[in-house]
């Protein structure tokens, strides 16, 4: 019986972190993040560059129409070259190979470009200016370019620095008066506070999705590793009805017209009590997965183990019209891999065989169960037929119920007999197709009791 667990996933704990979870306790956590971070922000990167080449452009067009008219040749040319650094990390941040570099690149052309706003307004001796083209670019670097908090101050505290120095060495020049001062000051401190507010949150949401990401990465897996477990024991279509269905789709039953095939081995019990536990564990792995493999060959889907007996599905959960012709050829591949199983390991003290019972018809197939203890089957007559079929046949029969046997085509092979089975009222006519002929034919006959066949 399929074992199924309440359907809640609990995820394991998440990495201790330090700094109000601005940092990674474990070196390992912390590298990780770090590559999931390179990856994540690489896109943000990408269109900050862009939007940064827009602000050059509007700067350099700004001087043509007659911004800083003393050092107009030289502010062309360095803004100039800062577009074109820009413009080359919009192509680094396109491609994943170099996102290692973007950090690097983000935190130069930050410092270079609010270097460079400072210099150039510095002989315009008015601090306002100063400090709102340093603004500017410290937007870039504490917000767009999605930095590391010590690399985005890094990256703005030098020229967010030096613009405060310069507004106090102006006021002790007499450049500037008291209002000038507080108000150079005032810009430009409240941009780096400010800022670093943000980008600190920024920080803390990203890793925040991080650990969203770890949670989501370890569900897939676990439901990866619990549809892979599932498929060892259920047919694909099986375990995709669950997963694409969902499970109380599955639970519902529904009437499918199929065939039910029933194997057992013979002779096992000798077997067991002959050579052991530990043979008899290693000769029902070779079987399962003999009987395994042939369904899945036929699009079969494996009920279920009993022991050394199986029961197998034709027709279910995905109804197909040949059920009954493929239910036989299902029997026939099932003895013949069965058969190399037995031969491995067969002994002249105790012989291995298998027997195969076959019926078709409509039954009631799903989950069947509780919510808690579930069992992909099917029930209904043909499967009480088929199981008391293969209960009665000898090494290498193959015994076919009344209605199985009238839709497939008569072979030459074929006898019957009148049988009366278990709990089954009314005679049967059996059909019985021999599949071993010679002295192996009444090898295991001890589990088996097919009479006069």
């Amino acid at each position: 019986m399929a074992q199924v667990d309440e359907l809640v996933y609990t995820p394991g704990p998440p990495p201790p972190t330090r700094f109000f979870g601005l940092r990674f306790v474990e070196p390992a956590d912390e590298t990780a993040y770090q590559e999931w971070r390179a990856g994540h922000v690489r896109p943000f990167m990408q269109f900050a560059m862009y939007s940064a080449t827009a602000a050059g452009a509007c700067a350099w067009v700004a001087v043509v129409l007659g911004a800083l008219v003393e050092l107009r040749g030289l502010a062309l040319l360095l803004i100039t070259l800062l577009i074109g650094v820009l413009v080359a990390g919009a192509v680094i941040a396109r491609s994943p190979t170099w996102q290692h570099l973007l950090p690097t690149w983000a935190w130069l052309v930050n410092l270079t470009g609010g270097l460079l706003a400072l210099g150039l307004t510095m002989p315009l001796h008015s601090i306002t200016a100063t400090a709102a083209c340093v603004a500017m670019a410290a937007y870039f670097g504490l917000t767009m370019f999605r930095l590391t908090p010590l690399l985005a101050l890094a990256a703005v505290g030098p020229y967010i620095a030096a613009t405060m120095l310069l507004a106090v060495w102006w006021h002790g020049r007499g450049i500037l008066d008291r209002n000038e001062l507080v108000l150079g000051l005032f810009i430009s401190g409240t941009t780096l506070v400010t800022g670093m507010v943000i980008n600190l949150a920024v920080e803390w949401t990203s890793r925040r999705t991080y650990l969203d990401h770890l949670v989501i990465t370890e569900q897939q897996q676990a439901v990866f590793e619990e549809r892979t477990h599932m498929a060892r024991f259920l047919s694909p279509e099986v375990t995709a009805s669950i997963h694409d269905r969902g499970l109380m789709a599955t639970v519902r039953t529904e009437m499918l017209s199929l065939t039910a095939v029933s194997i057992d081995l013979r002779g096992f019990t000798a077997y067991t009590r002959i050579h052991g536990a530990t043979q008899m564990v290693k000769v029902l792995r070779e079987y399962y997965d003999a009987i395994i493999e042939a369904s899945r060959q036929y699009g079969a889907t494996v009920s279920g183990f009993s022991g050394d007996g199986a029961l197998v599905l034709v027709g279910a959960p995905i109804q197909r019209a040949d059920h009954t012709r493929a239910g036989l050829e299902l029997g026939r591949t099932m003895l013949a891999r069965v058969r190399e199983v037995t031969a491995r390991h067969t002994t002249e003290a105790a012989p291995l065989g298998a027997g195969v019972g076959i019926a078709s018809g409509e039954c009631a197939v799903g989950a069947i169960g509780s919510l808690s203890q579930l069992e992909y089957t099917a029930i209904g007559h043909s499967v009480n037929i088929a199981v008391r079929l293969c209960d009665i046949a000898r090494d290498g029969q193959i015994l076919m119920a009344p209605g199985t046997a009238r839709a497939l085509e008569e072979d030459p092979r074929w006898t019957r007999e009148l049988v009366q089975l278990s709990g089954i009222p009314e005679s049967l006519e059996v059909t019985i197709e021999e599949t071993l002929t010679g002295p192996a034919r009444d090898s295991g006959s001890e589990d088996g009791a097919m009479a006069g066949s």
